[in-house]
C-alpha cells in the first residue's frame, strides 16, 4: 500500500511517495508556492492513504488536493492516535515532524532504546525507550540559525556559511566563528550520545534533518542516517488509522 506522505515546515514542504518504509517520487517545495504544492501531488499516482503533517494548519485547498488523490487522508494532530505512547506533558505543542520522526524510528526499530537527532532549522532531541514510550526531547539552534544569530545579535561579526574544517580551534574572527558553532554541536551532539549509551551501550542513534549530511561523519559512534525518518513515520502513522478505520467500517 502506498502512501502520500506531507511534511510542510517553515521553508520547504516535503512530499513524497512512500511505500513499506521506501521513499519514492520525493520533492521539495517552497512553502509559499501553493502552486507548485498542488501541481505536484497531482502528478503523485493515486494512492491508498495520504497524510499531512505540518507547523501549522494545513490550507483547505491542500488537504482537498491531498484527498482527490487518495482513498483515506487525515492530518497528523496530537489527538492521532499512534503506534507509540506519547508521555510529552504538553503534546499539544509538540512538533508534529518530531512526533512522526519518533514514530518511524519506532518502525525501523522496534524493542530498541532510540536517541532521533534532528539536523534541521532546530537541532533537537528525542528518545523512545525499548517499550515503545516516548520520553521527551530536547530544542536547540540549529546550524543556520546559530551563524544568523551571532551576526543578527552582534556589532561587528559577519553572517558566514558552514565550511569542511577539521580543526578545534580557530585563528581568525573567520574560522573562530565557523569552528565554534560546527565544533558546538558536535560537541552538544556526542554529550547527548554518551548520557544515553552509559545507560545503554546497545542504543541506537539515528539522524535525519537536512544538515544530517554534514554531521553524520564527525561523530565517533555508530550513527543510522535517515533523511526521510519523518516520512517514515508518517507511513506507519496512516496504516494504523487506515485499519482502524477499515475496521469500524466493517
Amino acid at each position: 500500500m502506498a502512501v502520500i506522505c506531507i511534511d510542510a515546515g517553515n521553508t520547504f514542504v516535503k512530499v513524497a511517495l512512500v511505500e513499506q518504509a521506501r521513499v519514492h517520487s520525493l520533492a521539495a517545495v517552497p512553502a509559499d508556492d501553493v502552486g507548485a504544492l498542488r501541481e505536484h501531488i497531482r502528478l503523485l499516482p493515486f494512492a491508498e492513504g495520504g497524510i499531512i503533517c505540518s507547523v501549522n494548519r494545513p490550507g483547505a485547498e491542500i488537504m482537498e488536493c491531498l484527498a482527490s488523490r487518495t482513498s483515506f487522508c487525515m492530518e497528523l494532530t496530537d489527538k492521532t492516535p499512534i503506534p507509540v505512547r506519547n508521555l510529552y506533558r504538553t503534546p499539544d505543542t509538540l512538533g508534529k515532524d518530531r512526533l512522526a520522526a519518533v514514530v518511524g524510528a519506532y518502525s525501523l526499530y522496534p524493542g530498541k532504546n532510540v536517541l532521533v537527532i534532528d539536523a534541521g532549522t532546530a537541532l533537537t532531541f528525542d528518545f523512545l525507550d525499548d517499550t515503545g514510550n516516548y520520553r521527551g526531547g530536547n530544542i536547540s539552534p540549529g546550524l543556520q540559525m546559530r551563524f544568523r544569530a551571532l551576526h543578527d545579535y552582534t556589532q561587528g561579526l559577519p553572517l558566514l556559511e558552514p565550511e569542511r574544517d577539521g580543526r578545534l580551534m580557530g585563528d581568525s574572527t573567520h574560522s573562530a566563528i565557523i569552528l565554534g558553532i560546527q565544533n558546538g554541536i558536535v560537541f552538544e551532539m556526542k554529550h547527548y550520545i554518551c548520557h544515553f549509551k552509559e545507560h545503554d551501550p546497545e542504543m541506537i542513534v539515528v539522524m535525519t534533518g537536512g544538515d544530517i549530511n554534514f554531521f553524520a561523519d564527525r561523530l565517533e559512534t555508530v550513527i543510522f542516517a535517515e533523511p526521510n525518518l519523518v516520512h517514515i513515520g508518517l507511513e506507519k502513522i496512516v496504516k494504523l488509522n487506515l485499519n482502524d478505520h477499515e475496521d469500524k467500517c466493517l
